[in-house]
């Protein structure tokens, strides 16, 4: 075959992976009108249906109802929402502020507020262990130390729910008419702001990116104190921000910006396994264990699927679905088989939240 043809067949193949229509189907999307700025992290209540989308620069935090398609309440006056998580048994919606450095507890029918911790600053990404009935939350940095904190669930329950919160003991407490701040059961600094992290349950271990430190920081998990137990080298590429774990086969995956590079890395051993092209200025990325694919949200307006083998450690890409310049950030949610994209208000129209149903 002539080189002309190879390069037109290989063109051809390319296009292909690009669509991807067999991976992720287009099923609507919810206007969230009047939300201006960036938006960041996104969580899900899946019995209801209701998605909470963070409106960092808007200060709000929108609910979306699903099956609806349609926007139903909005929060406001939080001073820059990132991180979010929602606990279906206690009902409670929890908000992480990069404003303020809190992070605030919100009855999810109601959305009263109930008791808080104040981080300090920059509080971002927060993950729950359910085991453990234990939060934690990165904050900090940007420039100095980060702070990873493992928070108590029942010191942000209130008293109704069985909570412990503890009486106001700071000026923020009476300024900002809050009923309770709690304390973090305990933390541990960082060198830098962490981003995404993960828990490793069975081995009671926390993987975090710090990317300014071009490292992933593995934290032991006791149930007083979080210790370094190593620091993992991201030499390939810069800003690795998102992370995804797949624990049954004892590998992380990370997205890093510059360059665009999906990344994998044994936790057994803390090596590098794989490196791939990926969509540029990625901020979310999730593991499907069901179909055992990979999900990277990116702002570079793309999402891109890519498959994770049973045998060796190179990882395909399936499928690369449009969506929308600065939309990097999203959530999978494995129950509904859906990917769901946060789009900022651009030129290109009002902010939304662009639905995607999962196909094997």
């Amino acid at each position: 075959m002539h080189l002309a043809c190879v390069v037109l067949f290989l063109r051809a193949t390319q296009a292909q992976i690009e669509t991807g229509p067999s991976c992720l189907v287009p099923t609507g999307s919810v206007s969230l009108e009047g939300v201006e700025g960036r938006l960041d992290h996104l969580a899900v209540d899946v019995q209801s249906q209701r998605l909470f989308v963070s409106g960092l620069e808007n200060h709000t935090v929108e609910v979306v109802d699903l099956a609806k398609q349609r926007r139903i309440h909005e929060i406001t006056g939080i001073s820059e929402p990132q991180g979010l998580v929602f606990i279906p048994e206690n009902n409670r919606l929890m908000v992480c502020s990069r404003g303020d450095g809190t992070c605030r507890s919100f009855d999810a029918n109601t959305f009263e507020e109930g008791p808080w911790v104040d981080l300090g600053r920059n509080a971002d990404n927060v993950r729950f262990d359910a085991g453990a009935k234990i939060f934690y939350v990165g904050s900090g940095g940007e420039p100095g130390n980060g702070l990873l904190s493992a928070i108590a669930l029942a010191s942000l329950l209130p008293a109704k729910q069985g909570g412990q919160p503890a009486e106001p003991h700071s000026p923020a407490d009476f300024l900002l008419d809050r009923p309770r701040q709690a304390d973090s059961k305990f933390e541990i600094q960082l060198p830098a702001h962490p981003e995404s992290f993960q828990i490793d349950t069975a081995n009671r271990r926390l993987y975090v990116n710090v990317p300014d430190e071009h490292q992933i920081a593995v934290l032991n998990v006791a149930s007083t104190n979080l210790t370094i137990a190593s620091n993992w080298p991201v030499t390939v590429a810069e800003r690795n921000f998102p992370m995804a774990l797949n624990a049954a086969s004892d590998r992380l995956y990370i997205a890093c910006r510059r360059p665009p590079l999906l990344v994998s890395y044994d936790t057994r051993t803390g090596k590098m396994l794989s490196q791939t092209p990926c969509v540029g200025d990625a901020d979310d990325l999730f593991y499907d264990a069901k179909l055992k694919r990979i999900y990277i949200i990116g702002g570079e307006g793309y999402v891109d699927v890519f498959q994770v083998p049973v045998t060796g450690e190179e990882l395909p890409r399936l499928a690369r679905m449009p969506t929308a310049p600065r939309a990097r950030t999203g959530l999978f949610i494995p129950d509904l088989q859906t990917v769901v994209v946060a789009r900022p208000h651009t030129t290109n129209g009002a902010a939304a939240v662009l639905l995607f149903r999962v196909n094997p």
